[in-house]
């Protein structure tokens, strides 16, 4: 009976070439024959999970698991390992716990032998397993596809069953037909896909081929239509490009490049293909983007067209580059069913299934890999590609030297004729010709009179311009102030001896030097410049005239000096080439305005001080207070006068400093008495004190002294000045003198009492 049965079921398998017809006859049939609930046939995939992709069930009596995938922890590496090895073959009876096991092994002579069934007991992972699905008993042989295990053939009863060693034959011969149908199948596939890539590649190769121009943009949307991409682009060595679908954009000065042409010529394009993994037979499969190294600038241009996977196929022909073929695919949603939820917090699975029931996961976003058919359908289509550019530029070639041998042709032709012509005048013009050439050689003579005294005047003006160019070196030399030039980058490139003498260098040690740190200069109060900051860097810059005063140079020993300097900027045709820089040192300059603030400031004292005491003589005077004491308002006047003398007198020394100078002025030295001068001084500044409220009191020494009286008493009264601005009222001060070898006198202050 098993003949027959087997017989039956094997015809019915044969009855159909597509994959799921067989795969679906199949559960048919050994379920028939099993007369079990569920008969179902599970594919591996390459990670290790798998799929129903059969099943066949009994009055509902399990729940189905058609189009379920399962992770690859539900059937672990070593199970699958002993499936294709061995090829083992499983019962499990869960209500005794107990799993019987059986091998085959292929012998040398072409038979298989099988072993007979070997009880042990089951592992309880497995009784658990089979429990949540609701199976009592179950059945496993595997399927291979010649050397590698593509899925399971797999019974279930939700009720104890008991199978034979008969039947288990003829499940696996039942199997191993399966074997030979994905075998058979996989071969129609392949020869499918031979034929949709045969006609795809003559419908490109005509549209290459086609005359009077090669159709590539019909090309390439026929190529990206065959590849399933979502756009292509074909990039020429001539430049030319072709797009289909949407295209990256690169940024071209901050916008967009409408015309896209930029990629394949970008030099982060090139980098990237190189430091990519190319393919054995050349060009790139890159399944995923967001993986790669591309740069980021190319990154962002292919995610916003939605590009996630990219195909480059180079074209060449000979040797000889040609251009790039490329093709692209988007990311895409990937839908995929589970029998049961996946746990989280139990990666590997470790803990026993709980539920079978029916989850949907949703990837978005995922890439679209390469098949190794699409990657050499797309080298074949490149390799036609290529030759077919190839041989329209040879034939472009041909038909331009065709057109040119023809204008050639007639251009000889032409000139036949018109030797011809000419032969009938040359006779005529050999005459005329002989005269011409007397008379050229008259004008030969004329010509070589001139040009010699053409080369004269040149090695005239070559001398003259050296003599203008050694002028220009001396007077550039004999410049008192120091000249240097620069060239765009800051670098000195010419400088004098001044400028060398003055920064302790030789001139010879500047040349080519950088000028910001050679010369470290810095403002007045001694802070560097930076180098953006520089004003000379400004002229280099901006082209703008820059004059300082009081900067800072620094010299060959690190020692610095203030100075005066302008840069203005070197100009040839509209831009800046360099900057001149002339400056000089200001030294003994800055030391004459101190000195000269420091004297405006003494004769504003000496003039204040006299003057101050004839206003305080006046205002006593205008205020009536001296009128009932006249031999006191006599005398005040006769103060006031000899401070005004002593004002003219002053003026007069400072009109006199310009001849001091020169060392023409003396000290009108004579003799005089020391009593007199300190009376006098004490007279100048009385009023001045009685307005402060101080007593000013004199003790005259008599001696006599041989000097200037009128400088003594300037002496005198500026020290008197200063007491009484600096004492308090009510206070005294003194003006004395002792003879100690030498006159001497002395202004003291003494507090009021109280």
């Amino acid at each position: 009976m098993f003949p027959l049965i087997l017989h039956r079921m094997i015809n019915r398998i044969r009855q159909s070439l597509e994959l799921s017809e067989i795969l679906d006859a199949t559960v048919t049939e050994v379920r028939a024959f099993l007369q079990t609930d569920r008969v179902k046939i599970y594919r591996f995939y390459e990670d290790g999970s798998g799929e129903v992709v059969a099943e066949a069930i009994h009055d509902r009596q399990l729940p189905s698991l058609l189009g379920h995938n399962f992770p690859a922890e539900d059937i672990p590496p070593e199970a699958r390992e002993l499936f294709l090895k061995v090829r083992l073959r499983s019962i499990v009876d869960v209500e005794a716990r107990q799993i019987g096991t059986s091998t085959l092994e292929d012998r040398a002579n072409g038979e298989v032998w099988a072993s007979d069934l070997q009880f042990r007991p089951v592992d309880p992972c497995h009784i658990d397993y089979l429990t949540e699905m609701g199976v009592k008993s179950s059945l496993v042989v595997p399927i291979l596809d010649r050397d590698t295990l593509w899925g399971l053939l797999v019974s279930h009863h939700h009720q104890p069953r008991l199978l034979s060693k008969q039947t288990l034959q003829v499940v696996q011969v039942v199997a191993d037909q399966v074997s030979i149908a994905i075998a058979q199948a996989k071969t129609l596939q392949q020869s499918r896909q031979r034929a949709a890539h045969e006609t795809t590649l003559n419908q490109v190769v005509s549209l290459l081929h086609s005359f009077p121009e090669m159709q590539l943009q019909q090309a390439l949307e026929q190529v990206v239509t065959a590849l399933q991409g979502s756009g292509g682009r074909l990039y020429t060595a001539s430049q030319q490009l072709f797009v289909c679908g949407e295209q990256p954009l690169l940024k071209i000065g901050g916008s967009l490049d409408p015309t896209a042409g930029r990629i394949e010529t970008d030099p982060d394009w090139q980098t990237w293909l190189e430091m990519e993994e190319a393919l054995e037979s050349g060009g790139w499969a890159i399944a995923d983007l967001q993986r790669s190294m591309m740069p980021s600038e190319l990154a962002i241009a292919f995610f916003a067209a939605n590009v996630r996977s990219l195909l480059v196929i180079p074209l060449q022909y000979r040797q000889e580059a040609l251009g790039y073929l490329s093709i692209f695919r988007p990311a895409i949603d990937l839908e995929r069913i589970w029998a049961g939820r996946l746990d989280d917090r139990d990666p590997r699975q470790l803990r026993p299934r709980r539920s079978f029931e029916t989850w949907q996961e949703l990837k978005h976003e995922q890439a679209q890999p390469w098949a190794t058919a699409d990657i050499e359908l797309a080298q074949t289509l490149g390799r036609h590609f290529a030759m077919a550019i190839h041989q329209r530029g040879l034939y472009h070639q041909v038909r331009d030297l065709n057109a040119h041998l023809k204008r050639d042709i007639q251009k000889q032709q032409q000139a036949e004729r018109r030797i011809s012509a000419l032969n009938a005048q040359l006779e005529q013009r050999v005459s005329e010709r002989t005269r011409e050439l007397q008379q050229a050689n008259a004008d030969l003579l004329r010509e070589i009179a001139q040009r010699e005294c053409v080369l004269q005047e040149r090695q005239r003006a070559e001398a003259s311009l050296a003599r203008l160019s050694h002028q220009n070196e001396l007077i550039l030399n004999a410049a008192g102030d120091g000249i240097y030039g620069l060239d765009s980058q800051g670098n000195i490139s010419f400088v004098n001896a001044a400028a060398a003498k003055m920064l302790g260098f030789e001139v010879n040690e500047l040349i080519g030097q950088w000028m910001h740190t050679r010369l470290n200069y810095s403002q007045p109060d001694g802070t560097p410049y930076l180098a953006a900051e520089s004003p000379i860097y400004a002229t280099l810059r901006d082209g703008t005239v820059q004059d300082k005063t009081g900067d800072l140079f620094q010299r060959c020993d690190g020692s610095t000096f203030p100075v005066e300097y302008v840069s203005s900027p070197i100009r040839e045709q509209a831009q800046i080439v360099g900057a001149v820089i002339v400056f000089r040192d200001i030294t003994d300059r800055q030391i004459i305005e101190q000195m000269k603030d420091e004297f405006v400031s003494i004769v504003s004292h000496e003039l204040r001080t006299p003057l101050t005491s004839i206003r305080s003589t006046l205002g006593l005077l205008s205020s009536g207070w001296l009128d009932h004491y006249p031999e006191k308002s006599r005398r005040m006047l006769e103060i006031a006068f000899s401070n005004t003398n002593r004002l003219v007198r002053l003026i007069s020394d400072i009109l006199d400093i310009e001849r001091i100078k020169f060392g023409k002025v003396t000290a009108e030295k004579k003799l005089c008495n020391a009593a007199d001068i300190m009376t006098q001084s004490g007279d100048a500044m009385r009023a001045m004190a009685e307005k402060a409220g101080i007593h000013l009191s004199v003790t005259p020494v008599s001696v006599e002294l041989y000097a200037d009286p009128d400088r003594l008493i300037q002496t005198l009264t500026n020290l008197i000045n200063n007491a009484i601005k600096f004492s308090p009222a009510g206070s005294t001060v003194s003006l004395t003198a002792t003879l100690r070898g030498c006159f001497k006198s002395q202004v003291k202050r003494k507090k009021a009492l109280r």
